[in-house]
């Protein structure tokens, strides 16, 4: 039914616009949980169906890199523990901004 309510009524160009969407989403300025809501709106309005490795593959390209490295060296199972991680890890990141530590010099 839904496939064909989408076949009636949507654009051809509308399907393809969303699709290249959520193949490009970044997370760029957006906070975590932005990126995560539209990251989910896309794969509903898609209709995407894919393993969830696949879909956390995806979810992890678009995150600032800040982020993604992180949550890179973390286990997890589920797309949702991937969203609750990457939430902690901005905002451990917002609480602690990055200090270079530097030697001391010698006296």
């Amino acid at each position: 039914m839904k496939s064909k309510l989408k076949a009636r009524f949507l654009r051809s160009w509308y399907i393809q616009d969303s699709h290249a969407h959520v193949h490009n989403l970044n997370q760029g300025s957006m906070s975590m949980d932005e990126y995560t809501r539209e990251f989910k709106k896309l794969l509903i309005k898609c209709d995407i169906k894919e393993p969830i490795k696949q879909t956390i593959v995806r979810y992890h390209r678009g995150l600032d890199p800040r982020y993604a490295n992180v949550i890179e060296l973390q286990q997890y199972t589920t797309f949702d523990e991937v969203c609750v991680l990457a939430h902690k890890v901005e905002q451990q990141k917002k609480a602690k901004p990055y200090k270079r530590d530097f030697p001391r010099p010698l006296p």
